[in-house]
């Protein structure tokens, strides 16, 4: 009778301790165990150098949020205001000034940040530099009386023209009817082109209009003032709209229109890294003993989505910063906090917002659309020159939530 073959099966322990130094020999087992260790590394040193990024995953709202610079700013602005109230100068300001600086305010429930807007734009000028400031504070609203700060000294002791509406009756129920019916996308338009206009009654060069929830960085105006001249060396003849003096990296994350470029750099990296695998294992025998099939598989599969997985949760503000100084800025530019135009464009900026006043949009947003359509040239600074500190929005308590999150976060790493 013929016996069937027999298996004789180790021991489970035996087969363990082959299996584990197996393990331990296997290329494969070491490539895993030392990426996670790198991994892991990578993913702690991310969750804390990129909190402050708002595009990325590791964004952690009460490091991105915190008030750093602007609380030194806030301080001085507040001293700067104190001391005007005492003052009994005028403020001084030349025939032909540089800048026309123009601030429209409205009543806001609770703080007035219109206060430490002008002390912090003001504080630290020189007698020289504030001389080429033409400050103009326009009272948005058809009772200015009954803005706290409409009788506070420092006011006429800082302001070199305070506005108020100096319109017909038609139009003066007009601007009281889009107040009491909340049109604010029309009313803001209307006043926008309004403060313009007052501007283009002075001499000045440039013009810039500022909100009054904002904060200005100590220097703004030496800065402002270089890039508003290296701007016509930059572009030539081309026309130029506006110099940003605010924007919220918020806008700058992953854009998911843009997912076949990436997808196709991630493909690309894929390649890459496969290929030089193969071929670096093909032209050296001590690769060859490492690079099985098994670990290639690995790095390309495991590890390298792995780390692109990484890199998008890094965030785009942190993995492609935006170049400091001055730069173009055409797209994903937000909002109107502060902008400075040449005294040439302005006369058709006027007509452009004046024209959209009966639309739904924002004075910004019409100034995008037209500036695409004509091709005008936009700039900005990076990091940016003033932050936006209004908690409480202007048009309304159901629009607070937004203008808490209008913020730039760059902003705060002054020193």
């Amino acid at each position: 009778m013929r016996l069937k073959p027999t298996v004789v099966l180790g021991r489970p322990d035996d087969y363990s301790g082959l299996s584990s130094q197996f393990l331990l020999r296997s290329t494969p087992f070491w490539i895993i165990i030392c990426y996670c260790a790198f991994y892991l590394a990578a993913y702690n040193y991310c969750s804390h150098a990129y909190n402050r990024d708002p595009t990325s995953s590791f964004f952690n709202p009460s490091k991105g949020y915190e008030r750093i610079y602007s609380l030194q700013r806030e301080e001085k602005a507040d001293a700067f205001i104190q001391a005007a109230n005492q003052s009994t100068n005028p403020p001084n300001s030349q025939t032909y000034p540089s800048i026309c600086l123009g601030i429209a305010t409205i009543a806001r429930s609770g703080e007035q940040y219109i206060r430490r807007a002008a002390g912090s734009l003001l504080e630290d000028l020189t007698a020289s530099q504030r001389s080429n400031i033409h400050l103009a504070i326009f009272f948005a609203q058809t009772n200015p009386q009954s803005h706290p700060i409409y009788n506070e000294p420092w006011l006429k002791n800082l302001a070199n023209q305070i506005i108020e509406y100096d319109v017909s009756e038609k139009e003066k129920a007009h601007i009281s009817l889009l107040e009491e019916t909340h049109q604010f996308w029309n009313k803001s338009m209307y006043d926008y082109e309004y403060l313009l206009r007052k501007c283009l009654d002075t001499e000045a060069e440039w013009f810039m209009i500022v909100e009054d929830d904002v904060l200005a960085k100590e220097g703004w105006y030496t800065q402002a003032l270089g890039a508003l001249n290296d701007i016509p060396r930059q572009i030539g003849k081309q026309e130029w709209l506006y110099l940003r003096l605010f924007y919220t990296e918020k806008l700058f994350g992953w854009n998911s229109e843009e997912w076949p470029r990436y997808l196709g750099w991630s493909i690309l990296a894929f390649i890459i890294t496969s290929s030089s695998l193969v071929a670096g294992r093909s032209q050296s025998r001590r690769l060859r003993k490492h690079l099985s099939n098994t670990a290639i598989a690995i790095l390309c599969f495991f590890c390298l989505p792995a780390t692109i997985t990484l890199y998008f949760m890094a965030g785009r503000v942190s993995m492609h910063p935006l170049l400091r100084g001055l730069q173009r800025m055409e797209d994903f530019g937000c909002c109107s906090q502060g902008l400075v135009f040449p005294r040439e464009i302005v006369p058709r900026a006027m007509e452009t917002v004046k024209h959209a006043a009966n639309q739904r949009y924002y004075v910004d947003m019409t100034l995008e659309r037209w500036a695409n359509a004509e091709g005008l040239a936009r700039f900005v600074l990076v990091p940016p020159l003033i932050q936006h500190i209004g908690s409480k929005s202007s048009k309304g308590a159901k629009f607070d939530e937004g203008a808490n999150s209008i913020w730039n976060f760059a902003f705060e790493q002054y020193t």
